[in-house]
């Protein structure tokens, strides 16, 4: 009991005496730490630091009252407490070392001052040798310099040592470092600057030790005083380096050695890895000593990558490479080399790494094989983006039965399947990549039933298809990648027993149906189903089971209901996208936020309701989405202040209004802002002024808010490359922004008034559309735009020549002046040597004379819009060097040509419009002479108000195969063109303007389902053909103010899409055909000053249309007209889809009585002798002076049915008479 009572006595003095006896830091060296911190200068901020350096790293305080072994960065022994090592690495320290302090730590093993800054400082020439026990140094990259102390015994019992980017230029390579390091094992000499003088060759030549270094790296140095490969000739000729085990050597030109002779010189090496070197394969004087020396080397690695070889066979090194176990080789074509030799030839290889290799499997190896049968033990083989140029290389992989992990990633595959079958016979095959090998045809599902299979790939093969099969139970795969491909259906609920999973990336597919639940997968980490047509809803909860879970995109399909809040609480979770898609309800949050959460996107979706106020809890988040909802409320900006790092940030688009605070003590607070700040449509009235303090915004959204007034000429500094005030009311600008730093700005649909501003030099982009400006432009203007891709100016009031420099843009891919008062020449260089051109817009100008004749032959264009202007002349006939063009409108001109059939030629041209200019003649001019189809994709023809005459010929309709048949697929903005310049989100909207339905009429989107021929105001002549009416799917139609005659023909009805019709002011005669009253599409209709005569249609249909749409006939009757039909004239059915089947019995009960009396009296009279003469007579001489002209109006068809059925009734009286 009494021991037990003085227990905690006699362990408190155990633990003072441990304390004081040992273990404890010494009292010298602590001081000495203290004082060696106190000489160093530590960063705020990384801004000084070199961008290699600063990893984030900070180094914790030193507290004086604790034990210096607890102190971050340093290690004691655990008995003697002294410190052995030290790392100060990675914090960007600056100062000098010319203080003794480090020199007290005199037990120091381990000692890193690399990836610091200081300042180019010499280290001490004294102290180094009291660090006897010292092993382990790196001085990489710390911005000391001078010569190392290493003479004299210093530094001697180092064993690894790392100088890496150094000035070593007063240290000699070979008689410092290798001679008086006795002990060094490990070197390291990345991006130094060293010496390789003669005199050091000199001494070299007279040692002849050997070094005991066994590895050595040494590479991107610059070498002074002479050249390395000498030196390292010498090295290996006096067997310096017989010890190596590992060697790097990079970027070095080694033209007077050779892999032959490097390996052999070296028994020892095991392991070599050659980077961006010069050299040989076999040199000749190798070949002359090749009988001499066949002996095999030891190496088990061989790494080459992108090398330069100066001449010889890498066949001639395999021989000495049979203890090889692994090779990588990259870039080089060993065409004269095949896969088969390389893998036979190496009987040891386990690993093969082939990358941007030109190789063969060619037939004369593939028979030797066969003879042979051998097989090798690779188990890993990787060909990245190779090219196989001759042979199958499917053939050449059933010799590896062994393969557990094949790579083929980029390199195209070639035979009669997706898989090869035999693919099924690797029993140990684990990882299958098939990344981008242009597979074809239908992916076999056999490949998931491999039961040793854990990871799957073949993604990026679009024309693959194939449908998700049923799993197994048991399966081992944990990484299934199908992105980028067909692979179709429904996921399968089978899915769910694929227990390993953890990466599943189904994205951009053609899936359907119900999204998997994620909790079947317990070991998930990364979940990729976007870019599909997925539905239904995301489970509320059973997601915090997941532990691995890290990532979820499900991004651009078709999930609605509200979003789990739970995911924004998962405590591993890093990545969640849930971007366009159908999610509704508020965007809620719990309290327990996740802290690893760095990307959140729910943009493009319903969501409503105001900002959760937990949003600011977010402090790991770097990207935040929320555009493009229906969110609302007032949100104060000042919530992303808690946000450390912020790249992404984006509240545009939805109906919030975003307040900042006003206040200088409040912008610092603010994070950085790297990359993308979107504050569109946020009801901004002035533009934050926190933004003064951003220093590297990449790109800046401030448009479609209220904002006016003088545009800052501050937010042209703030490192924005990209900055958007289009959708505002600011009314002026800095005339001069030489020193802005935007590349890329839109200030379009503003009220700029004045000059227009000079850009910045070195533009990108420029849109100045939509304002005031009205000055001519400056010719410095064009210089600085000389690298743009884009440029607008439409819409304003600019006025003067377009000089000819603006061709100075050589990269111009978008060029707007349209509606402005710029007049003179158009510059002919603009279509003669810009190859890039793809949008050129001048409409609405007062641009004279000829258009420019000569066209590049590269032409790239896509759109020509210069319509409204004066231009004069004739097409160029070079326009058909632009096979890429789709819109062509030169309306409104004074163009004097013919019709222009040539370009019918054109592939894509889809808009042409020629309307108001001075065209004449027929318009099948040499239409005889064409052989292939023209226009197959025209949608669009306007060729009104010109002087055209002639007929309209058959085979001039029938070319338009884009106007009979309906575009497949869903409709798509055919004049919304997209430039490289620009992304799909800022397409190009080409207008185009016609008269639509009786109104000009602009377009700026028009379907692709939308197809309009307005011929009108013209001479044309002659019957509407019947071919017209084959145009099934023509919208519009508009033949007005010509001289057609004729009827209008009955078949016309079958346009059932049509939605316009203009047939005013002709010469047309007959009836309105009764079947056009079924024409349902039908809005708006005029057949006004024709010569059209009987009841007009009484259908629901054409008592919508007005009594101007029926004026100027004078025998038409019926509503809308005032004009009563007389009793005895028979109205006009309206034809109805179901009027075959049933009948009207009241009209044909009165048309068989008219019929039949009719009969009874012809009848009589052909009985009568006299009377069938009078009426022979009489017959007679109504067809001469009555019904001839009348019928030669009529059809033809029609009429000669008559004359059949009246000529059988004469032959039946008259044989009636006889009997």
């Amino acid at each position: 009991m009494v021991c037990l009572h003085h227990f905690p006595s006699y362990l408190l003095l155990v633990i003072v005496i441990l304390a004081t006896s040992g273990g404890g830091c010494h009292q010298d060296q602590s001081a000495a730490l203290l004082r060696l911190r106190a000489s160093f200068r530590f960063p705020d901020t990384d801004s000084n630091c070199p961008w290699f350096s600063f990893d984030g790293r900070t180094l914790l305080p030193w507290k004086v009252d604790t034990s210096c072994c607890t102190w971050d960065g340093v290690t004691c022994d655990g008995t003697s407490g002294h410190v052995t090592a030290l790392d100060l690495s990675r914090l960007c320290i600056s100062g000098n070392l010319s203080s003794s302090d480090i020199f007290e730590l005199t037990s120091l093993r381990s000692l890193s001052l690399a990836f610091n800054n200081f300042d180019a400082n010499p280290w001490p020439n004294r102290g180094f040798e009291q660090l006897t026990e010292l092993k382990y140094l790196d001085l990489s990259y710390s911005g000391l310099s001078g010569a190392l102390p290493v003479e004299n015994g210093q530094l001697s019992n180092l064993v690894a040592l790392d100088l890496s980017g150094l000035d070593l230029k007063n240290l000699s390579l070979l008689h410092t470092l290798i001679d008086s390091l006795g002990n060094l094992q490990e070197l390291q000499l990345e991006e130094v600057i060293i010496s390789a003088s003669p005199t050091d060759l000199a001494h070299a030549s007279s040692t002849n030790t050997t070094s005991g270094l066994k590895e050595l790296s040494i590479g991107w140095c610059t070498i002074t005083g002479g050249r390395f490969d000498t030196d390292l000739a010498n090295l290996l000729f006096h067997s310096k380096f017989a010890n190596l085990v590992t060697l790097y050597l990079s970027g070095f030109d080694l033209k007077n050695l050779s892999l032959h002779t490097l390996i052999s010189s070296l028994g020892n090496l095991q392991e070599l890895y050659l980077e961006e070197v010069n050299i040989w394969w076999v040199s000749p004087s190798d070949l002359a000593h090749a009988s001499s020396n066949n002996t095999t080397s030891s190496l088990k690695e061989l790494s080459m990558w992108q090398c330069t070889i100066k001449g010889g066979h890498f066949d001639t090194v395999l021989t000495m490479l049979a203890n090889l176990e692994m090779l990588y080789l990259y870039g080089f074509d060993l065409k004269n080399l095949s896969l088969h030799t390389l893998i036979s030839r190496l009987g040891n290889l386990q690993e093969l790494h082939l990358e941007e290799i030109i190789i063969s499997a060619n037939p004369t190896d593939l028979a030797h094989a066969s003879s042979t049968n051998t097989t090798s033990g690779i188990k890993k083989l990787t060909m990245l983006g190779c090219t196989i140029t001759s042979g199958r290389l499917d053939t050449v992989l059933s010799k590896l039965p062994f393969l557990s992990t094949l790579i083929l990633d980029g390199t195209n595959i070639s035979g009669p399947t997706p898989v090869p079958e035999h693919f099924a016979d690797f029993s140990s095959l684990a990882v299958l990549s098939l990344d981008s090998c242009g597979l074809t045809g239908t992916f076999p599902s056999w490949i998931f039933r491999i039961k040793s299979l854990m990871s799957l790939d073949v993604s990026g093969n679009e024309n693959l298809c194939g449908e998700l099969p049923e799993f197994i139970q048991g399966s081992a795969l944990q990484v299934l990648r199908l992105s980028g491909t067909k692979f179709s259906g429904k996921i399968p609920e089978s899915i769910g027993s694929l227990r390993n999973l953890t990466e599943l990336d189904l994205s951009n597919c053609l899936l359907y149906g119900p999204i998997p639940s994620f909790s079947q997968w317990p070991m998930i980490s990364w979940v990729d189903l976007s870019g599909n047509n997925l539905t239904g809803s995301l489970p509320s909860d059973g997601y915090l089971s997941l532990h691995n879970l890290t990532r979820i995109t499900l991004s651009n399909n078709s999930i609605s209901g509200a979003i789990p809040a739970s995911l924004f609480s998962h405590p591993s979770l890093e990545y969640l996208d849930l971007s366009q898609n159908n999610f509704t309800g508020n965007f809620l949050l719990y309290p327990n936020i996740s802290s690893s959460l760095t990307k959140i996107d729910v943009s493009f979706n319903k969501l409503e309701g105001p900002l959760p106020k937990l949003l600011s809890k977010f402090v790991g988040l770097e990207w935040l989405d929320l555009s493009s909802n229906n969110l609302t409320g007032t949100v104060d900006l000042s919530f992303i202040k808690n946000y450390r790092t912020l790249y992404y940030l984006s509240l545009s688009y939805n109906k919030l209004s975003v307040v900042v605070e006003d206040g200088n003590h409040s912008y610092a607070e603010h994070p950085i802002i790297w990359e993308h700040l979107g504050l569109a449509s946020c009801n901004l009235s002035y533009v934050p002024k926190f933004l003064m303090h951003q220093i590297s915004i990449t790109d800046l959204d401030l448009s479609s808010n209220n904002i006016g007034g003088h545009i800052p000429d501050w937010i042209w500094g703030i490192g924005s490359l990209a900055l958007n005030l289009s959708h505002n009311s600011f009314t002026s600008v800095n005339t001069n922004l030489s020193n802005a730093l935007v590349s890329d700005f839109d200030l379009h649909s503003n009220k700029i008034e004045g000059a227009l501003p000079l850009p910045p030099w070195g533009t990108y982009r420029a849109d100045y559309s939509n304002n005031h400006f009205n000055s001519s432009i400056m010719p410095e203007f064009w210089s600085r735009i000389s690298s743009a891709t884009s440029l607008s100016l439409a819409n304003n009031s600019l006025i003067g020549e377009v000089s000819h420099l603006i061709c100075s843009a050589t990269n111009i891919e978008v060029l707007d002046l349209s509606f402005n008062s710029f007049s003179g020449l158009i510059p002919p260089c603009l279509l003669k040597h810009n190859e890039g051109l793809e949008i050129l817009n001048l409409r609405g100008n007062n641009f004279h004379g000829p258009l420019p004749q000569d066209i590049i032959n590269e032409c790239a264009l896509q759109i020509i819009d210069l319509n409204g202007n004066k231009l004069e002349g004739k097409l160029p006939v070079s326009m058909i060097n632009c096979q890429m063009l789709q819109v062509l409108d030169l309306g409104n001109n004074r163009i004097v040509d013919t019709y222009p059939e040539w370009l019918g030629v054109l592939p894509l041209l889809k808009v042409l419009v020629l309307k108001s200019n001075m065209f004449h003649g027929p318009i099948d001019y040499e239409m005889n002479k064409q052989t292939n189809p023209f226009f197959l994709k025209l949608q669009v023809l306007d060729l009104s108000s010109n002087y055209f005459n002639g007929s309209i010929p058959t085979r001039f309709l029938k070319q338009f195969k884009a106007m009979m048949v309906i575009s497949p697929g869903a409709p798509s903005m055919y004049v919304e063109i997209i430039p490289k310049s620009l992304n799909s989100s800022s397409g190009y909207r080409e207008s185009v303007t016609v008269s639509l339905k009786g109104q000009e009429t602009t377009l700026v989107q028009i379907l692709s389902v939308f197809t309009y021929i307005d011929l009108s105001n013209n001479n044309f002549m002659g019957v509407i053909p019947n071919a017209i009416c084959d145009l099934k799917f023509l919208k519009q139609l508009n033949l007005s103010r010509n001289s057609f005659t004729g009827e209008i023909p009955p078949s016309i009805a079958n346009m059932m899409q049509l939605e316009s019709l203009d047939l005013s002011y002709n010469q047309l005669f007959g009836e309105i055909p009764p079947a056009m009253a079924a024409m349902s599409f039908l809005e708006v209709l005029n057949l006004s000053y024709n010569h059209l005569s009987g009841m007009i249609p009484q259908s629901s249909q054409f008592l919508t249309f007005p009594n101007t749409s029926f004026l100027g006939n004078d025998r038409l009757c019926g509503k809308p007209l005032a004009r009563l039909c007389e009793t005895n004239h028979a109205p006009s059915a309206a034809a109805t889809p179901g009027s075959s089947k049933e009948l009207n019995w009241e009209f044909l009960s009165v048309e068989v009585g008219v019929v039949s009396g009719l009969a009874i009296v012809v009848a009589t009279m052909l009985l009568w002798g006299n009377g069938r003469g009078w009426v022979y007579w009489h017959v007679d001489k109504f067809w001469l002076q009555v019904l001839q002209p009348w019928i030669c109006r009529r059809r033809r068809r029609k009429w000669i049915s008559c004359m059949v059925v009246c000529v059988w009734l004469s032959d039946v009286c008259k044989n009636m008479s006889e009997h």
